[in-house]
């Protein structure tokens, strides 16, 4: 046997190296796994595509209508905007660390407070300012005197303004910390349209409004300023809804590279936009509206007032952008919703397919969602469709169904399919000389003469329905049969040569750095050569050397 110390440590130094060895593979092997088990992960989590810009508009994978027991896993599991949108929204970056797909921090509930009037003289039994309210000289409309309940304060100007303008109102639903934001959107929307027309601005907040947000905002508008405070209900959780289980699947691993996947906020926002905003009292004035949202751009001015279009043109909805959702977000809203409109007592009153927009949100006869929507903050629309009883059965069935809290389902899509579903085609109207910007997307006329005429800024060439995949605008223009505005193939072809160009310059890019990488490869082989002719040359010079003295 090994008697000698030396082999028997040898001995026992191989065999641990061997050891080592099997366990450091092995080890390897399961890290290897575990990461790919995790960038798998992180790419079913991604919730966006991205479409070639030089393609015709194609619909995306729909949404099937799934089985109910497919539904409840998905939901149970726990979505831009791409957004994409961009998007907004936006699209989310994939990262391939396990980092990435790790849940977000775990965030409190939100404390809502249940009188968001305390504090204010608002907080009475009739929630209602108790000052005389001022109206403008020569008002002409609905306000009184009296404050409507949950209204914090109006602020007039010295004259009621242009007397053909229509009963509508900008709406903004804001913070007091976008003030400047919002001063911004004021700025581009009062001097590219409003100071033509003065018509009122109503703001609202889920919390009180402080001073030095009205004092800037009411120097900046040229109509009447009317500040309202949302009630309790309309901000909160409803009994049918569970906070803790909704915390649970917005925290999940689902969520993780959603837009607003994680926000609390964000999904009240959305309910409130889909089943509240037309209930405030102060809405109660107006019949139509316009929604203006911080951080906006307005590229040229609008020659024309939407408003008085819409009246006379019968529209009861306009818009100027369309994305399409991020499909995480609303796993089962098409579904939820098709429970609803397909109710015998429902269906009766909603136009036949031929006469509404069903084939701009489903191409295959309503059986799936093709997830084509209005991009809803800038909609300009009447009041009344929304205080129709069957929009309002319709969000009702959609509130209790959970998925503003237990997806995320947003605003855009659900006005969208009731829109779509409850509008005949010729009640719904795409503004495209409205150039209107929005975080990454914007619309731009695509007419020379009228953007000459309307004092653009915009660029065409980066108008959204032409640029992006993401778009449903000339979709909506087909199936709407609305015509193309007149430099429209100029600009088709203006995106496509500049997509050729990037093209041609990403394919010259690669052969530049492969050109490259050659030349760097022949640099390090002339080098090497060099190194080994020179360390060649040191030994026989060496062999001369040891010869030389022998020979002596």
């Amino acid at each position: 046997m090994l008697r000698s110390p030396r082999l028997r440590f040898l001995m026992l130094g191989s065999v641990l190296a061997v050891l080592l060895i099997t366990f450091g593979t092995v080890d390897q092997t399961h890290r290897f796994k575990t990461s790919f088990r995790e960038l798998t992960k992180h790419l079913e989590a991604y919730n966006g595509s991205q479409v070639s810009l030089d393609q015709p508009w194609q619909a995306p994978v729909p949404e099937a209508a799934r089985e109910p027991a497919q539904e409840q896993g998905q939901q149970d599991s726990g979505d831009e905007p791409q957004e994409a949108a961009a998007l907004e929204e936006s699209e989310q970056p994939s990262e391939s660390s396990a980092e990435s797909t790790a849940p977000p921090p775990s965030e409190s509930l939100q404390e809502i407070p249940q009188n968001p009037l305390e504090g204010t003289n608002l907080d009475n039994p009739q929630k209602r300012n108790p000052d005389r309210a001022p109206l403008p000289p020569g008002y002409r409309g609905s306000m009184t005197h009296e404050y409507k309940p949950y209204e914090q304060v109006r602020v007039v100007k010295d004259k009621f303004g242009n007397p053909a303008k229509q009963n509508a109102t900008m709406l903004t639903l804001v913070r007091n910390e976008e003030l400047y934001d919002m001063l911004q959107s004021i700025q581009q929307l009062e001097s590219r349209f409003n100071r033509d027309y003065q018509y009122d601005w109503v703001f609202l907040n889920d919390k009180p409004f402080t001073d030095e947000f009205i004092q800037h905002t009411s120097a900046m508008v040229s109509g009447t300023a009317r500040y309202g405070i949302i009630p309790y209900e309309h901000w909160s959780y409803p009994e049918y809804i569970d906070p803790q289980k909704a915390k649970e699947i917005r925290e999940s691993r689902q969520y993780a590279n959603v837009a607003y996947g994680s926000s609390e906020s964000y999904r009240h926002m959305c309910r409130f936009n889909s089943l509240f905003f037309y209930k405030h009292p102060i809405m109660d004035d107006y019949q139509y509206y316009w929604r203006v949202e911080p951080s906006i751009e307005y590229g040229c001015d609008i020659l024309t007032d939407p408003f008085k279009y819409m009246v006379e043109n019968n529209v009861n909805y306009g818009f100027t952008l369309t994305l399409t959702e991020f499909p995480k977000t609303i796993p089962t809203l098409w579904k939820t919703s098709l429970d609803y409109f397909l109710r015998p007592e429902v269906a009766e009153q909603l136009p036949s397919d031929e006469e509404n927009l069903l084939s701009f949100i489903s191409g295959d006869s309503g059986r799936t969602y093709n997830l084509c929507h209005f991009w809803s903050n800038f909609e300009i629309a009447n009041l009344d469709f929304y205080r129709n009883p069957v929009y309002e059965g319709y969000v009702q069935h959609l509130d209790r169904a959970g998925g503003f809290f237990y997806e995320r389902w947003g605003d855009a899509p659900v006005h969208t399919i009731a829109v779509a579903k409850m509008m005949r085609a010729s009640e719904i109207h795409l503004f495209t000389e409205i150039s209107y910007k929005h975080t990454v997307a914007g619309s731009c006329p695509l007419d020379d003469a009228f953007r000459r005429q309307a004092r653009c800024t915009c660029d065409p060439g980066l108008d959204w329905s032409i640029t992006s995949g993401s778009s449903c605008n000339l979709h909506y223009m087909e199936v709407a049969h609305q015509p193309h505005m007149a430099d429209y193939e100029k600009y088709r072809n203006v995106v496509a040569e500049r997509q050729e160009q990037e093209q041609q310059r990403k394919k010259e890019e690669v052969e530049r750095r492969r050109e490259a990488a050659k030349q760097r490869a022949e640099e390090r082989r002339q080098r090497a050569e060099e190194r080994r002719r020179r360390k060649q040359k040191e030994r026989e010079e060496r062999l001369r050397a040891a010869k030389t003295p022998a020979a002596n």
